[in-house]
């Protein structure tokens, strides 16, 4: 996975050697028995930094493996997820499995995204619907009464794990909702698209199924002697998901445009809206100006460049008018996941903006730094003369200044 943080000092060289050494091994096994071996001591030395609420240790090792072991470094931070969002807990001398999953929405628009308390209603509705159309039957799962924006997500791999374990025992315990005060929760950016999450928690007893994809037709029992059970994929799932589960959330998002995702694992979900993201806000871009200023997309252009700080960071896209150089408006395409230098991102942004309806495209070659707006913060983009600029929106249009992500 692709590396975004600086580098961090450490309070135990020792634990951050150790962590490596079992990551590395990890990483060079060559049986599924040995993987075991080596996952086992991983995750007990991952819990015991999690324990201290202190990331530095957990931080600094995959800093190291990722300049050294990038296998390694792919075991690590997939395990340091597993630690945070998944366990066994014993609830009433029951043994549960246990799950911190979310629920992404994609969304834009030119007024105001909600975020923050979700009410009784609506939490019971989007029960129904998670139950009918996504989850096992049987489930015991809980919801907490907050839609959070990326900057309420719990910060650091420790206050992740924290929420993850209230999550967690309010659903052993057959809870059906985990309240979150709202004034806790930081305020969040507008942005004409963003994502927005709902978060919960499962529990089934051990080796049972958490969602409708792990069951067979008849919740497990083959239809007939003589024929194979059934099993709805991910994909087979997604249709009714979007239908009804949208329907549920409609009067939170007035005002919105807005694509539900399907529920899954807290760190697959999240993975899964930045990559849906990128394509999401620059159709949300595009729209937003072709109506804004009453104009066609093929009047548009877009001006893509990279941006660096030791690496391949992202790639910003300027959006002008044809035959104009100011730039209107701007997004950021980050990397995410394994993506890197070597990935085809130009080609994926491309065929996006075709999509969108815009075939006047600009590629810069520069190595451009990630520059931001000393005044505002917003990041700068690249206009067709190759310089990065603060996108400009014409003082004619009746908008709201928002940036977009």
């Amino acid at each position: 996975m692709k590396k975004t943080r600086a580098p961090h000092r450490t309070k135990s060289p020792r634990a951050v050697q150790e962590l490596c050494r079992l990551a590395a091994g990890l990483a060079a096994s060559g049986s599924r028995i040995e993987d075991a071996f080596w996952e086992n001591r991983l995750a007990a030395k991952i819990h015991a930094q999690l324990r201290t609420s202190d990331d530095q240790n957990l931080e600094a090792a995959l800093d190291q493996l990722y300049d050294t072991d990038p296998a390694g470094y792919s075991e690590f931070i997939y395990a340091i997820e597993a630690a945070i969002e998944c366990s066994i807990l014993t609830h009433e001398d029951r043994r549960y499995d246990v799950l911190m999953f979310a629920v992404p929405v994609l969304t834009w628009s030119r007024f105001s995204i909600p975020s923050g308390p979700v009410d009784e209603a609506m939490l019971a509705n989007l029960r129904v619907q998670l139950q009918t159309h996504v989850l096992a039957p049987n489930v015991q799962f809980v919801l907490a009464d907050c839609l959070f924006s990326p900057d309420q997500l719990p910060r650091g791999y420790h206050l992740t794990h924290e929420l993850a374990g209230k999550l967690w025992a309010a659903a052993a315990a057959g809870e059906r909702k985990l309240h979150m005060n709202p004034n806790r929760l930081p305020e969040t950016g507008r942005f004409l698209s963003d994502t927005r999450y709902l978060l919960g928690g499962i529990a089934v007893p051990q080796g049972k199924a958490m969602f409708r994809w792990q069951q067979t037709d008849g919740a497990g029992e083959t239809r007939s002697s003589n024929l194979p059970a059934l099993m709805l994929s991910k994909d087979e799932i997604v249709p009714a998901w979007q239908t009804h589960g949208g329907e549920a959330l409609r009067k939170l998002f007035l005002g919105c445009a807005f694509e539900l995702l399907i529920p899954d694992g807290f760190f697959s979900a999240w993975r899964m809206a930045d990559r849906l993201a990128r394509p999401y806000s620059t159709h949300a871009t595009v729209n937003f100006l072709q109506t804004t200023l009453n104009i066609s997309p093929n009047r548009l252009r877009a001006v893509i460049a990279p941006f660096y700080d030791q690496w391949l960071e992202e790639y910003r896209i300027g959006f002008t008018l044809k035959d104009r150089n100011e730039v209107l408006y701007g997004i950021v395409w980050a990397l995410v996941g394994d993506e890197d230098e070597s990935s085809d991102i130009v080609t994926q942004i491309e065929t996006t903006l075709r999509e969108c309806g815009i075939g006047h495209t600009m590629l810069l070659q520069n190595h451009f730094l990630l520059d931001y707006c000393e005044e505002c913060g917003a990041p700068l983009f690249p206009n067709p003369e190759g310089e990065v600029v603060h996108a400009e929106f014409p003082e004619e249009g009746e908008v709201a200044p928002v940036h977009l992500h």
